[in-house]
């Protein structure tokens, strides 16, 4: 069997759906070819780097003319979206994270940044009529499927699920103990409507209104050309001094901010899996996060939910887990390690090794 792979976002600083592209082919990595514009360096594998990198022409003309050209037997697109003509003889996987796009735009006003309107815009014109092109449509959770089975009046076994996973590595070190961690609240987030910022930094200020101690929130994950919007936020709000936006961190810093931190939260409104709730659950981290969407599938009994577009309830989360008694603290670090143990690399990739064989491909 031939496999072409669309790269692209396997390139360079890889992050979410590039990292899961990357894990999803490597069991079967000796038959794939990646393709990818003019110019692009694909390492460790075959590839075929042809075309004008304007992404939409890319996807939806030079892509299907190499897959048609190579006569692949299967073509990958892991980022949601695919080319809208599929090519004779050839099976399309398509990978669907999140339905997030297709929110209305009274429930998901537009971005402050461009660029993911206008990839929100085109994955809202191609992702309807592509989900129903697909042979094989893979998902991160049952959330996610549930909603294209519904959406898309789908057969639920045209779907499959195999969940976002981290390094088995984020386990081999132990939980901090409460003496060594530091007075802040965690989050890993981006600048999108849909990730709650600025109502979590009003929760942040009302919580703190109950503080017997001088807890920060650091934010990592919003690019700093959007940074101002949310600092006149905090500043509206007399926190400003107690809210940090952090710039570009690796990942040893962040795995050090997570195991540091005193509890993590997450506010977003929708999420297709949530891969720092797993990390933080990981790091031996308490943690709060919404009630909405995937996060509760992903978290289990293993945090504490709340209404994200609730200021107060929110608020009364994070009180909740600042109040922690030892024990309650302990309790739920175990509660997430031992359900974090089902998102790792070492048993997600059967999952995928096993998605292969269904597939015939070795």
């Amino acid at each position: 069997m031939h496999v072409g792979v669309d790269v692209r976002w396997m390139l360079g600083k890889v992050r979410g759906m590039g990292r899961y592209a990357t894990q999803l082919i490597a069991p079967v990595r000796a038959s794939c070819t990646g393709l990818a514009p003019t110019g692009s360096e694909v390492k460790n594998m075959a590839s075929v780097c042809k075309g004008n990198s304007f992404f939409p022409w890319w996807e939806q003309v030079v892509l299907p003319k190499l897959a048609k050209s190579h006569s692949f037997d299967f073509l990958i697109c892991p980022y949601n979206t695919a080319p809208l003509i599929k090519p004779a003889n050839t099976k399309l996987i398509l990978v669907v994270h999140d339905l997030i796009f297709l929110r209305s735009f009274k429930e998901l006003p537009l971005s402050v940044s461009v660029y993911q309107t206008l990839g929100r815009l085109y994955r809202r014109a191609i992702v309807p009529r592509v989900v129903k092109n697909a042979d094989v449509l893979l998902t991160v959770s049952e959330f996610t499927k549930q909603e294209l089975v519904e959406r898309f009046k789908l057969d639920a076994h045209k779907v499959q699920v195999i969940p976002n996973a981290i390094s088995d590595d984020w386990l081999r070190l132990a939980p901090l103990p409460t003496v060594l961690r530091k007075p802040y609240l965690f989050t890993v987030t981006g600048e999108a409507p849909s990730k709650n910022v600025i109502r979590l930094i009003e929760a942040f200020a009302l919580a703190k209104q109950s503080f017997s101690d001088n807890y920060s929130l650091k934010i990592a994950g919003i690019k700093k050309e959007h940074h101002s919007q949310f600092i006149a936020r905090a500043v509206s709000l007399r926190v400003a001094n107690d809210v940090e936006f952090l710039g570009f961190i690796s990942n040893e810093e962040l795995q050090c901010l997570y195991r540091e931190a005193t509890g993590f939260i997450f506010a977003s409104l929708f999420e297709g899996f949530g891969i720092p709730l797993i990390e933080a659950m990981a790091a031996g981290t308490p943690v709060c996060c919404s009630n909405t969407t995937s996060l509760p599938e992903v978290v289990g009994n293993a945090a504490l939910l709340f209404d994200p577009k609730s200021v107060e309830e929110m608020a009364m989360s994070i009180n909740t887990l600042l109040a922690y008694e030892e024990g309650e603290r302990l309790e739920n670090i175990q509660q997430g390690r031992l359900r974090v143990q089902s998102f790792v690399e070492s048993s997600v990739n059967k999952q995928m090794t096993d998605f292969w064989r269904r597939l015939g491909v070795e």
